[in-house]
């Protein structure tokens, strides 16, 4: 038999030294063949047929570029170590592909079609995101797509225009070559190269949806394309980061008075000519909680020690923090500080700007529940994706505020008096400030 063997130890990294490997035969199919970094051990199939040869090339390049470790920058904890994974094998068939090898032709085992019926079937959504990103550049892609489309055709779309925003990104950063993209120069604790594979991972992400939906509904095609001239004039789209809440508190925002035909002292002798139930007593009703707004951009920042003074002002209240990073689209920009008692350990950091002010009261109102007090802590400049001020944006929140009773204040400390007040029972009206209380949309209100 005709063996062709990789040789991993002739390669050099500037990143560390060239040691001995330990290379063994494997099969020519999908998962079979591996490259262990730390352990420098390598399986391949040892065949002279070309798929062989392109799979002996891209494990060779794993030795060649890939980090020994999956690391992501602290501001970028969204991303997941499996779509970190799927970006890396995207950057390496690439190279592979553009160093000569026919992965077009020949990089598939004949799986892919049956492997997409599959996913198909199970509506496993994310993780036929994640497997275009790995087969992306390589004859495996037309496989999974066509079994994708067998069963669930209207995925198509979606999965194509991630491809190709993919394709986009490559091309937009080897236009000079491939030895930025290729480099293990090391930089920030990884490699230069390293860093284009966080830009095709936040790219990835953009495409996945939460793991908790029943019936996975992909995003629109439009969401995976860059921020540029639609952002303007727009809110940008809203991206929930997803907060562990470990912390338990008990307690209730406060109790609020309710007319009685029953009770003790009458207070409200004027209803037994105009109530026909004669409701001229008081007893207090617990109130079950509340909904707190707050925006977290450059000029309204969030310690965690705000949100414990929220917390014990309100303790049975939905907390939520918002802020834009300008010209993004895979920034994560709202977040659920606390939920009805279950609070979270760390306040995420705001992105300098607001960009999400709409969306993300109407986030906040799907978690209103009966009309409960809702504070919108905000000075009332509201922006759009680029963070810059927009006066149809200003009157789309202030329409939002005297809908749906918003009490909005300028800031923490006006918001915990608020809190105060209702935990004593006196019910929050709607108030505007800053911008919004100048909005026509309010002030028609107002009259």
């Amino acid at each position: 038999m005709d063996l062709r063997h990789a040789m991993p130890e002739w390669l050099t990294r500037l990143d560390r030294d060239a040691a001995p490997w330990v290379v063994v035969a494997g099969k020519a199919q999908r998962g079979e063949a591996f490259t262990d970094l730390v352990a420098h051990r390598m399986q391949v199939p040892m065949g002279a047929d070309e798929t062989s040869r392109c799979i002996r090339a891209h494990e060779m390049m794993h030795a060649k570029v890939s980090p020994t470790a999956v690391t992501v920058p602290s501001d970028l904890g969204h991303l997941s170590p499996s779509t970190l994974i799927v970006a890396e094998e995207f950057r390496v068939n690439m190279l592979v592909g553009a160093a000569g090898f026919p992965v077009m032709k020949y990089l598939a085992d004949g799986s892919e079609k049956r492997t997409g019926e599959r996913l198909a079937v199970n509506r496993d959504w994310n993780e036929t995101v994640h497997m275009l990103a790995a087969t992306s550049g390589t004859k495996a892609l037309s496989g999974l797509l066509a079994g994708v489309k067998l069963v669930q055709p209207l995925w198509i779309p979606t999965l194509s225009e991630l491809n190709r925003q993919l394709q986009k990104l490559w091309r937009k950063h080897t236009r000079d070559g491939t030895a930025a993209v290729a480099s293990t120069e090391p930089s920030d604790d990884v490699t230069e190269g390293w860093g284009f594979t966080i830009l095709v991972a936040q790219l990835i992400h953009r495409a996945l949806i939460s793991e908790t939906s029943d019936d996975p509904v992909p995003p629109d095609p439009s969401r995976l394309g860059g921020a540029g001239a639609s952002e303007v004039g727009k809110f940008a789209d809203m991206l929930e980061l997803h907060l562990d809440r470990p912390n338990r508190v008990n307690g209730f925002l406060g109790r609020r008075k309710r007319a009685s035909n029953i009770g003790r002292h009458p207070r409200h002798l004027e209803r037994l000519l105009t109530d026909p139930e004669r409701r001229i007593f008081d007893r207090r009703a617990r109130c079950p909680g509340g909904v707190v707004l707050i925006d977290q951009s450059g000029s309204m920042q969030l310690t965690e020690d705000d949100l414990w003074r929220v917390i014990n002002a309100a303790p049975g209240c939905v907390i939520i923090g918002y802020s834009h990073a300008p010209h993004t689209v895979e920034t994560p920009n709202i977040w659920v500080l606390a939920d009805r008692g279950a609070v979270t350990d760390k306040v995420p950091p705001g992105n300098g700007g607001n960009g999400v002010d709409g969306p993300a009261l109407e986030f906040a109102l799907k978690k209103r529940k009966n009309r409960e007090p809702m504070i919108w802590i905000c000075d009332g400049h509201v922006t759009d994706g680029s963070d810059q001020y927009e006066s149809d944006l200003t009157e789309e929140c202030g329409r939002l505020v005297a809908l749906h009773d918003i009490h909005q204040v300028a800031d923490l400390e006006t918001a915990i008096h608020a809190l105060t007040l209702a935990a004593r029972g006196k019910k929050l009206m709607a108030a505007a400030v800053g911008p919004i209380a100048a909005t026509k949309a309010w002030r028609t209100t107002r009259n």
